[in-house]
């Protein structure tokens, strides 16, 4: 009897271990089902969320013009998820912004925007009807499509150098117009903004240059800023990111200081001679840019002189209301002169000299000499040659505008009526 009732015991035993570790298992497997479809919810969101940041990005690429500061627009509201743009002006280019948020979830995306230029399609030059021919003398080359006044291209001759090409212009001749393609406003407004008002206003958007030796700026967060009524000389210092850096007099930049993504503002701004960088340098005087500097892409250079209600003055130093590129320096971006009222003068604003380099875009609603070399495109009122004390309108002596060397798709400063491109994303 006693080993019957051990067996009935052990056999009940033993139905209890097995029904605790089939509930065990299907316990494990409820959770792991759960675990497994949350972690794919969580996974189908943040696929979402990045897929939503893209097409926020493509909504902001077709905006033609920024009405205010920023524009917000909710462009997609789904159950537990959403998104928020925002539209914003970055020097000569535009800011991208994006929010997208699935429940707990963000995910932010931010690029620098210009307009889309096609080096197969777009004009490697566009020279504004002045009723004065295209001259090219000596060594020059012209590349791509061309947009010329009406009277022609026709070869010259200086200082008993004629010119040397096969053909006056290597690609098809259009007549231009007598107006180069506008800005939008909004460009305009903000390099004036820029130059006379701007000033860092709250404590915490202010950074300090002279005991920080590395400096860096999240374009996730608001822009951090430096401004100094007095000469700022940026040296011996990496300084990154979403940053401005104003001087009411001058800023110099030296070799040694690693200067990255963001935007320095002054009447003068010297570049020293060897500097490596990649910024956006936005003048009212003039810009200096020494022998054998390297500006990455995509930088700017840019001349804004508002002089609608001002006349032109006459200045001793011959780089005044100019953008002077000196020989071995390569700018990979734009170079823009911008005035507001075009005043007639033999003067000149943007100076290429003989071994220099843009690679990217040249927008001159002034007079351009180029001596040496933009692979890209030149949207230029004029060109001037200075030779033998001689002052030659329309002519281009040993200057080289190609539209080879550089990537097919690329970014330029915001036009009008066209289309925009991604130039960088941010961080």
């Amino acid at each position: 009897m006693k080993t019957i009732l051990k067996l009935k015991s052990g056999a009940l035993q033993f139905a209890v271990f097995v029904a605790v570790l089939i509930a065990l298992l299907l316990s494990g497997l409820l959770l792991y089902a759960y675990t497994f479809i949350y972690m794919k919810e969580q996974s189908k969101g943040a696929i979402e969320n990045i897929q939503l940041s893209d097409t926020g990005i493509k909504y902001l690429l077709k905006q033609s013009e920024i009405n205010t500061d920023t524009l917000t627009t909710n462009v997609f509201n789904k159950e537990n998820q959403s998104i928020r743009v925002y539209l914003s002006s970055w020097g000569i280019f535009e800011k991208a912004f994006t929010i997208s948020k699935f429940r707990k979830k963000t995910f932010i995306k931010a690029a620098v925007i210009g307009s889309l230029i096609n080096s197969e399609k777009s004009p490697t030059l566009i020279l504004q009807e002045t009723q004065n021919p295209l001259t090219v003398v000596g060594n020059t080359i012209i590349k791509g499509i061309a947009y010329v006044p009406t009277q022609g291209v026709k070869p010259g001759n200086i200082s008993g150098n004629s010119y040397y090409g096969s053909q006056l212009i290597y690609g098809p001749i259009y007549k231009s117009t007598p107006t180069l393609p506008k800005l939008n406003k909004s460009t305009t407004n903000t390099l004036s903004f820029y130059l006379k008002d701007y000033k860092p206003i709250i404590q915490k958007e202010y950074i300090n240059l002279e005991t920080n030796s590395k400096i860096i700026a999240s374009f996730k967060e608001k822009t951090k800023g430096a401004y100094s009524k007095e000469p700022i000389i940026l040296e011996n210092r990496e300084i990154t990111g979403n940053i401005i850096i104003k001087s009411d007099t001058l800023i110099r930049i030296k070799k040694t200081a690693l200067l990255k993504d963001l935007i320095l503002i002054a009447p003068i701004i010297e570049i020293e001679e060897g500097t490596i960088g990649n910024f956006q340098a936005i003048a009212s005087k003039r810009i200096i840019t020494e022998k054998f500097c390297t500006l990455n892409y995509p930088s700017a250079l840019v001349l804004f002189q508002d002089n609608k209600n001002d006349p032109k003055t006459v200045t001793a130093n011959k780089f005044d209301n100019q953008i002077f590129i000196d020989s071995g320096t390569i700018i990979k971006g734009s170079v823009c002169y911008i005035q507001t009222n075009e005043i007639p003068d033999f003067q000149t604003q943007i100076v290429l000299e003989k071994g220099a380099k843009i690679k990217g875009q040249v927008y001159c609603n002034g007079n351009f000499e180029i001596k040496g070399t933009v692979s890209g495109s030149v949207y230029t009122k004029q060109f001037i040659a200075n030779q033998s004390g001689s002052i030659y309108i329309n002519h281009i002596y040993n200057g080289k505008i190609e539209n080879e060397n550089i990537p097919t798709f690329f970014g330029g400063i915001v036009l009008k009526a066209s289309p925009k491109t991604i130039m960088k994303w941010l961080y």
